[in-house]
């Protein structure tokens, strides 16, 4: 995120405090205007914690130029007194990093233009943006309700299960080692998804290339590891895993062994025996605020050697996405 490099750091107070009188020159006497979080943007099914708001900061923009700010804990509303009448452009952003500051965003286009790292968001802990157009004053003094949406995306698995069509292989112990995703986009822009166009190919701008890299930070977002449970018909593996990664709009998917961008993949891996194999299943592109759900997986025959390999009709998928609260948009059934 962008830093500050001068005076409204003060103001900003961890983020508790209003920051009007970071103004320059007060506005002539005029309306107050309490902001207020939309609650049914940030719900969600499925999972805890995804919808929590520790504390969030409001950009208030007139003519493209920052004429108020404010922070909040707990989601708390937002009162700015002395506004002037006019069309004004509320910017909100849910859970920020420790290094945000309002004053690297005195233009708007400032603000549309910025970008965050992956690392900004912690489980538990997700960053949320949204906007809203209004004018001043408001009727009735009525609170103005603001919209956000995650900038990570969901990924996930509900149940793994085995289903050996060769004999020799369903006699062996198939033990989950780990699950997590490959190939993620390090970089989301605050207001807007990137484009294909924009993304770079250089490897700083991406976490866990072509395999789990134990990348310093995002681990915590894009990894369950040391599962070590063992996976049987009769005993399928059961457990819901989460993960938290930006979008990636890569529409390509080379799987060659030299790094090129590339789709995000959910990544199986098992030990069947006494061989470690992987079972990657390839996402498609992927936008802000929507989950991406495989309800089961059903393995039935040895998997890749590598990551980025696939092997075809060794498992089946039930996969499906999500918009909004993140429930379920349709159901498809299909193979790896």
């Amino acid at each position: 995120m962008p830093r500050a490099n001068h005076r409204a750091a003060a103001c900003f107070l961890s983020g508790l405090l209003l920051l009007g009188g970071c103004r320059e020159e007060a506005p002539a006497p005029g309306n107050a205007v309490t902001f207020s979080l939309a609650e049914a943007a940030t719900r969600l099914t499925g999972t805890d914690g995804d919808t929590a708001v520790d504390t969030w900061v409001l950009l208030l923009y007139r003519n493209g130029k920052l004429a108020g700010a404010g922070a909040s804990a707990k989601g708390a509303p937002i009162r700015l007194e002395e506004l002037e009448a006019g069309t004004y452009t509320a910017c909100a952003v849910a859970n920020p990093p420790a290094s945000f500051d309002p004053d690297g965003f005195r233009d708007q286009a400032a603000f549309a233009a910025a970008e965050s790292d992956l690392v900004d968001n912690a489980p538990g802990r997700l960053l949320m943006t949204g906007s809203l157009t209004f004018r001043i004053p408001v009727p009735d003094d009525r609170p103005l309700s603001i919209g956000v949406e995650r900038l990570v995306c969901q990924a996930g698995i509900r149940k793994i299960s085995t289903a050996f069509t060769d004999p020799v292989l369903a006699s062996l112990p198939f033990t989950l080692k780990a699950i997590y995703m490959t190939n993620c986009y390090a970089k989301a822009r605050l207001e807007t998804d990137l484009t294909e166009s924009e993304i770079s190919a250089a490897t700083a701008f991406w976490y866990n290339r072509m395999g789990s890299r134990s990348d310093s930070g995002a681990d915590r977002l894009l990894r369950d590891g040391d599962i070590g449970t063992a996976v049987s018909p009769a005993s399928p593996h059961t457990q819901g895993h989460w993960f938290y990664c930006y979008p990636n709009p890569a529409s390509a998917d080379d799987r060659s062994g030299n790094w090129s961008v590339r789709r995000t993949r959910l990544v199986i891996e098992a030990e069947i025996g006494d061989h470690t194999c992987y079972y990657p299943i390839t996402l498609p592109p992927m936008r802000r605020n929507r989950t991406y759900l495989v309800e089961e997986a059903v393995i039935r025959n040895m998997g890749a050697g590598d990551p980025e390999k696939d092997v075809p009709g060794v498992i089946d998928l039930v996969f499906r996405t999500g918009t909004g609260s993140w429930d379920p948009e349709y159901t498809v059934h299909e193979n790896s």
